[in-house]
């Protein structure tokens, strides 16, 4: 707060600056009494801005209260010259009751000031220790005495020193609270506030995030498994166990949220736990800057451990007691294989190296004892039984120095003779058991494939070596193969069966039923044609088609199914009724054009409508086809719609014969729709010949793609349908 003194004082000072006589014309006092003023002005704290408009001056700005803006007034006033002086612009500071500040520091270690200050100069000096926030402090009246700004001070030193907290100096009560790293900065924080003005008061709740105990560590390894306690720096973490440790158990380690004192304690730590993983199992202990390691181990791991332990930093000690590792069980390997994989468990000499069956994915949890095989018994019976067991489908292995046992499954008995090679380097007097059972009496393969179109295909018998259902499954086009198929171990010839079934997955949309026998002596294929498909065509392609091994009879089913026979097709997984002859999908849906097109376009993409060569002719596996097509256009024609049947060829011929051929073929589809019980007054057949092609007839694709039927749909009445 300014003080009346200083308001007359400075007063006395502007009567140096000369008198402006009366005479002086209005522009050159003016000019002085704006001198004058700004000599005021500049003086002022809180600033203060005056305007001098001939001998008037008005003043506007901050005052600390009603005295000082008297005396304000009457220093312009006591310029000479000076008629008036307005100071309705000039306002006075707000009175803070109490006269307050608070200081909140984040974790980031950001400060934020909020409150009250008395003077510019305290805003400065506290921007210096707390930043910017400084400039968001109230310029105030009512400071409870000239102590305040330094106590504000002192406080600000204090939470400098937390982690975060909270300072308030409230007229002459000071309160402290916050979160210190440790007691030692607590207690720094304390003294700077142990020494405040008479008449002040403080109150300090600051806790502590360590408790100021040592660093140390218990860590013991048992068997794999590790167990630690103790307490980390922040700059150690305690999770670095389970680095060090696969699996290890670090929950029991307090972990400090401030750094080691001294920054080698967690150089030393990682040391002394890398010297613990070297052993077998053993114990570390640190407690401050000593270090106890124990254990047993091999000996080049108590070797390392050594070595390491003695590489700790001159600021440690540290004790061992190391010794070495047995126990006390006899060298055994034990190997169980299925007939890709090896999964070897057991004790072996120091000098064993174990080995897998040729080929086979190895995985050992064995562990080597610390003793060499010196007579080297356990390394040849061990070889042998490895040997021996690779040759079986799967088993188990059990070797020692003197004895092999070995149980499993082995293809066939064809098989032990292999297994007596295998087992001829044993040491001397090894004591050998083997029980194996053989899946395979070495008779050759034969199997049967039984398909029907209502209930699936069933395989049966002994396959080849090589030959597998899923393959079956694949070759012929069906979904799943039920039955029971074994595997004839000592037979690999497939011969032509793969061959046969590829060439007979073309047909299966028009057969009834289909029996594939096959054995050494050859193939016999029994095929029942569905009604309406062309026994002739379909024997003369297949005649030409399968091997020559094969051998081929067919019917067409007789007797047919009765009209309204129902039936789930096990190929397409269509319903379907027997009408007027022929097979015909059970359809249900809304029959528009658009539906009408789409599942128009579903029959197609699942089989095609082709014809023999130059013919009007259905080729022989056509016939499916135009029954799933019948299905669509009773569906559609029975909602009203007409269709159109368009034949089209590619350019290779004349223009005429391609127009016949072309009308010829849509007149035939057209034929087969009328005889599977579409009206005939609802279709109309033409032979668009070359003239709309879909491909490149310059290509062999393209050319077969413009070799096709169409169907077009219009609805009821459509001017289009002529």
């Amino acid at each position: 707060m300014r003080k009346l003194a200083g308001r007359v004082l400075l007063l006395a000072g502007v009567g140096v600056l000369g008198y402006v006589g009366a005479t002086q014309n209005a522009v050159r006092m003016q000019a002085a009494i704006t001198e004058n003023a700004s000599v005021i002005t500049q003086a002022a704290l809180p600033p203060i801005e005056a305007a001098v408009s001939g001998r008037d001056v008005v003043a506007t700005g901050l005052v600390t209260d009603q005295t000082e803006l008297a005396v304000l007034e009457a220093t312009f006033a006591g310029i000479e010259g000076v008629r008036t002086v307005d100071v309705s612009g000039v306002e006075t500071l707000p009175v803070a009751s109490p006269f307050a500040i608070t200081a909140a520091r984040n974790v980031d270690g950001e400060t934020t000031l909020s409150g009250a200050i008395p003077t510019q100069a305290t805003r400065d000096e506290l921007a210096g220790l707390a930043g910017d926030t400084a400039a968001g402090l109230i310029l105030s009246a009512g400071v409870p005495d000239r102590d305040w700004a330094g106590v504000v001070a002192q406080g600000l030193s204090a939470l400098a020193l937390l982690k975060s907290g909270e300072v308030t100096v409230s007229d002459q009560s000071v309160v402290l609270s916050g979160l210190a790293a440790s007691p030692t900065e607590r207690d720094a924080a304390h003294a700077h506030l142990d020494a405040l003005p008479d008449g002040y008061s403080l109150s300090r709740e600051i806790e502590v995030e360590d408790d100021g105990t040592p660093l140390r560590l218990s860590l013991s390894l048992n068997d794999g498994a590790v167990e630690a306690r103790g307490k980390f720096p922040a700059d150690l973490e305690a999770s670095e166990v389970a680095q060090q440790f696969s699996g290890a158990d670090y929950s029991g380690i307090a972990q400090a949220t401030i750094s080691a004192a001294d920054p080698q304690w967690p150089i030393m730590t990682r040391t002394a736990m890398s010297a613990l993983a070297e052993l077998v199992e053993g114990s570390l202990t640190i407690d401050g800057s000593d270090a106890t390691l124990t254990g047993s181990g091999t000996p080049e791991g108590i070797a390392r451990a050594a070595a390491t332990i003695a590489g700790l930093p001159d600021a440690f000690t540290s004790i061992t007691d190391l010794r070495l590792w047995d126990d006390g069980t006899p060298n055994t390997l034990t190997m169980n294989w299925d007939g890709a994989t090896a999964t070897a468990s057991g004790k072996y000499p120091a000098n064993f190296i174990l080995n897998g069956p040729d080929g086979a994915t190895l995985e050992d949890t064995g562990t080597n004892s610390f003793i060499d095989d010196e007579a080297n018994a356990f390394a040849a019976n061990a070889n042998a039984g490895v040997a021996a067991l690779g040759v079986m489908t799967s088993g188990t292995l059990v070797a020692t120095e003197t004895s092999i046992t070995l149980t499993g499954e082995a293809a066939s008995p064809r098989v032990s003779a292999a297994l007596d090679d295998a087992l001829s380097g044993v040491a001397e007097g090894t004591e050998i058991s083997r029980d194996v059972t053989y899946l395979d009496d070495g008779s050759p393969a034969a199997w049967s494939l039984i398909y029907d179109a209502a209930t699936g295909a069933i395989i049966n018998g002994r396959l080849p070596n090589g030959l597998d259902t899923s393959t079956v499954e694949q070759t012929l086009g069906v979904a799943q193969l039920a039955g029971t198929a074994a595997t004839a171990f000592e037979d690999d010839d497939i011969g032509s069966s793969l061959e046969s079934l590829e060439i007979l997955s073309g047909y299966l949309s028009e057969v009834e039923t289909i029996s594939y026998l096959k054995d050494s002596n050859g193939s016999a294929l029994d095929l029942v044609l569905s009604p309406g498909v062309n026994v002739d065509l379909v024997a003369t392609e297949l005649a030409e088609r399968l091997p020559g091994d094969v051998s081929l009879s067919l019917i067409v089913m007789d007797p047919p199914p009765e009209n309204g026979t129902t039936r789930t097709n096990a190929l397409s997984g269509l319903d379907e009724i027997f009408s007027n002859g022929y097979w015909l999908p059970s359809l249900s849906f809304t029959a528009d054009v658009v539906e009408c097109d789409a599942q128009t376009l579903k029959v197609f993409e699942r089989g095609e409508i082709g014809f023999l060569s130059s013919s009007a002719r259905f080729n022989a596996t056509s016939t499916g086809a135009v029954n799933a097509l019948a299905a669509v256009a009773l569906a559609c024609v029975d909602a009203g719609l007409t269709l159109e049947v368009g034949g089209h060829t590619d350019s290779t011929g004349s223009v005429l014969a391609n127009e016949v051929l072309s009308a010829n073929r849509a007149n035939s589809v057209r034929t087969a729709l009328i005889e599977r019980g579409v009206p005939a007054d609802a279709m109309t057949a033409f032979g668009y010949g070359q003239t709309e092609p879909v491909g490149d007839n310059g290509t062999a694709e393209g050319r077969a793609a413009n070799r096709r039927t169409d169907i077009t749909w219009f609805a009821a009445g459509a001017a289009d349908n002529q």
